[in-house]
């Protein structure tokens, strides 16, 4: 949906600076006036911010160790019987990181003037996930705030902790592949010129093999600056590409299809789909609404779409598991467990299971993939410097023979 900024007053007789999402600016005015707000102005965010807003990933999104932090704070509040607005005052009278600051006043701001709290996170735009508001609303209509937001906190220590294993165990093959390109490069554009001189001076009869390593050395020396308009265009036109649905499904495709990385992808989504739908049927959404809030909530474009697809065949009246046995995205067996779950009534707890089995399986993959790389890695950098110092000694064992002669 279009984004608006909007000059606003507010009952208390303050001025507030809001961005906004709604279908129309007519729409969104009666939405702001309905509430309470007087409106200054609504003006349309141009095209070429939300382009760059699409390239960055949403632009302003808050940490997620800061949203960690507040939301335990915030539910302890609550929890001590605090009312909403009151906890939300405390909670800016502490210093927070300055984009955050802000999104919390408009939030409060917005509370203050009638909104529920769902409502003023979810105005918030793509700052705050998608699943936040939907969960907030749960609490809202059951009761429950509290219980609601330590079952999103349990969701967001889970995905965290998921997070840091996968990069703690691909953390040290990246610095080694980082290092021994960086030192392939340095031998093939200093060292072997240097020995290339000398050879040219000596006019000597250079084997296969030198000549061979000499020609990949000079299109590494004077191909750099090739390689490295490569590295910035390459990144550029992958990001534009991603900027738009149709490309983003398109890489999200491609990506899927790599032999091993595929699976591993799949296994991620299944998990946090998975993890995040059964987190919204537990507090109480149904299932249609938490459909659509997932979709919105997945990273990868092919999951959105087969998201919205399942959404519909719901709404129209199939069941959950036959709806994702029809897609591309879902595994045999987390759609039997998914069947299991609607017709024993416990599909939240199924969910889970579902998401928990794939973490293990991912991060079984990952540390399997990991222990390969590693000296596969090694052997390879082996295999290349001794290529490269069998190029330089051999002429020169030929040149000493002939001295020698």
């Amino acid at each position: 949906m279009p984004k608006f900024k909007c000059r606003l007053g507010t009952s208390g007789g303050d001025v507030v600076v809001q961005e906004l999402v709604a279908p129309s600016e007519n729409a969104l005015r009666i939405q702001l006036e309905d509430k309470g707000y007087f409106v200054f102005s609504i003006k349309s965010a141009y095209a070429w911010q939300l382009i760059f807003e699409d390239m960055s990933g949403g632009g302003s999104k808050i940490r997620l160790r800061d949203f960690v932090v507040f939301n335990q704070e915030f539910s302890a509040l609550l929890k001590a019987g605090l009312p909403v607005l009151t906890s939300l005052n405390l909670l800016l009278s502490r210093k927070r990181e300055k984009n955050f600051q802000r999104m919390l006043t408009q939030v409060r701001d917005e509370v203050q003037s009638g909104a529920s709290l769902s409502e003023a996170f979810a105005n918030r735009g793509k700052v705050f996930p998608s699943i936040y508001p939907a969960t907030l609303a749960a609490g809202e209509r059951s009761g429950e705030l509290v219980s609601v937001i330590q079952r999103y906190l349990f969701y967001l220590k889970t995905i965290q902790a998921i997070r840091k294993k996968i990069v703690s165990a691909i953390i040290y093959p990246i610095i080694l592949l980082t290092l021994s390109v960086a030192l392939i490069f340095l031998l093939l554009t200093v060292i072997v010129p240097k020995f290339a001189t000398l050879f040219t001076g000596a006019g000597a009869k250079l084997p296969a093999l030198t000549r061979a390593v000499l020609s990949v050395s000079a299109v590494f020396q004077y191909g750099w600056p090739f390689f490295l308009g490569a590295a910035i265009a390459v990144p550029v036109t992958l990001r534009l590409i991603a900027a738009r649905p149709g490309g983003r499904l398109l890489l999200a495709g491609i990506r899927m299809k790599i032999p091993m990385l595929g699976m591993n992808i799949k296994r991620y989504n299944i998990s946090q789909m998975c993890r995040t739908l059964g987190t919204l049927v537990a507090g109480g959404i149904p299932i249609v609404t938490a459909l659509d809030v997932v979709s919105d909530a997945m990273g990868n474009e092919v999951y959105k779409v087969e998201l919205r697809r399942v959404k519909r065949q719901v709404q129209e009246g199939q069941s959950l598991w036959s709806s994702m046995e029809q897609t591309r995205m879902m595994t045999p067996m987390a759609v039997e467990m998914v069947e299991v779950g609607e017709s024993t009534g416990a599909l939240a707890e199924m969910l889970d299971q579902v998401s928990q089995f794939y973490d293990e399986e991912l991060t079984t993959a990952v540390e399997r993939f990991v222990a390969l790389l590693e000296p596969m890695l090694l052997l390879v950098m082996a295999v290349i410097i001794a290529i490269v110092v069998l190029s330089v000694y051999m002429p020169l064992f030929s040149m000493y023979n002939l001295v020698g002669t």
